[in-house]
């Protein structure tokens, strides 16, 4: 399977601007690559860089999957207890956040979506409203027009649902993760609303987590006693370091930031991209990671190169440990700047 690279790939066409056949400037705007310079002749002056146009580039990995877990308890239709105060409430928040998050990964994530609860009391349905799938943002944009909260917080049993809506699909080799998203404290236990349901999330998190399951925890509110959301973050082996285990936002910019964390700490690129078009002169190319030049590596020990074929950008040594650990957040292609070589 392949998806979309969490990289930003720019191409960067470089030389004299030239008269374009339709009588245009010659900016090269966002047209393909394969429009961007009809004369293959590779120029290496002071307007190298100076026009850019994106080009299509997949990442040649698997996506993990992520399940939310989602809080639609009564609750979520108050806003968020800040200073100063906002008057938008905590599900017109989530719903903002998940849709840009979804809409940003989803070719990178396979995100789902299951409720709690599902008929506004304590009831939960084993039964993805989003199922697990690439190109989710759709059915999460789609889910949240046609819901609105309401009912109590029976955590637990939405996470045993996830368990069993798990156990229904094929096991993902590229992981497989819950992000329990709550602004409250769990109850419901035995179909009492007024019955805590703490130990049961934790154990519902924890038999996620010894089928294979990890788990993160994120409150959206502020907890007068946070102690199960952080128990329920150590069980499912995403806790983070500090006193606050679980992610914790308070603020629509917190829970873009969580989230943004989040999706990004499961995404593991790969060092190989697939190009949607070549370059018009693939010896006259110049990659950057982070705006520093990368060698090209024709013996594959420690720079990029195309490879096995043409129509694919490899990294090999330290450069492929770079991006492999999120350390790179651009890299760039020049067109007719020769960059170094190195045997």
């Amino acid at each position: 399977m392949r998806w979309l690279t969490a990289l930003p790939i720019v191409l960067v066409a470089c030389g004299p601007t030239k008269a374009r056949p339709d009588g245009g400037s010659g900016s090269h705007g966002d047209a393909p690559a394969s429009t961007i310079d009809a004369d293959p002749t590779p120029f290496v002056d002071a307007s190298c860089g100076a026009q850019m146009a994106n080009i299509g580039v997949v990442n040649l990995g698997d996506p993990p999957d992520l399940l939310v877990v989602l809080d639609r308890s009564g609750s979520m239709s108050s806003p968020p207890e800040v200073f100063p105060p906002v008057f938008t409430s905590k599900w017109a928040i989530m719903k903002s956040a998940l849709t840009t998050v979804s809409t940003a990964k989803d070719m990178q994530i396979k995100f789902g979506l299951l409720e709690f609860p599902s008929d506004d009391n304590c009831a939960v349905d084993a039964v993805a409203e989003v199922p697990v799938a690439l190109g989710a943002h759709i059915g999460i944009g789609s889910y949240f027009q046609g819901h609105s909260p309401n009912g109590n917080t029976p955590a637990h049993l939405a996470l045993d649902a996830a368990l069993t809506y798990f156990a229904g699909i094929p096991v993902n080799p590229a992981g497989r993760y819950v992000l329990f998203a709550t602004d409250g404290l769990p109850n419901c236990a035995g179909g009492d609303p007024n019955t805590a349901s703490n130990a049961e999330t934790v154990a519902a998190v924890t038999a996620l987590f010894n089928s294979g399951i990890k788990t993160f925890v994120l409150g959206f509110g502020s907890f007068a006693n946070p102690t199960v959301l952080n128990d329920a973050a150590t069980a499912g082996g995403e806790a983070r370091s500090g006193t606050t285990k679980f992610y914790e936002a308070n603020s629509a910019s917190d829970l873009d930031a969580a989230l943004a964390t989040i999706a990004g700490g499961i995404i593991v690129p790969t060092c190989s991209f697939a190009l949607a078009s070549l370059p018009p002169v693939p010896d006259a190319v110049t990659v950057t990671i982070n705006g520093v030049a990368v060698p090209r590596s024709t013996m594959h020990t420690d720079g990029w190169d195309y490879s096995p074929n043409a129509s694919t950008i490899t990294f090999f040594g330290s450069y492929c440990t770079e991006i492999q650990g999120g350390a790179s957040s651009a890299v760039n292609f020049a067109y007719g700047c020769p960059g170094p070589v190195i045997n």
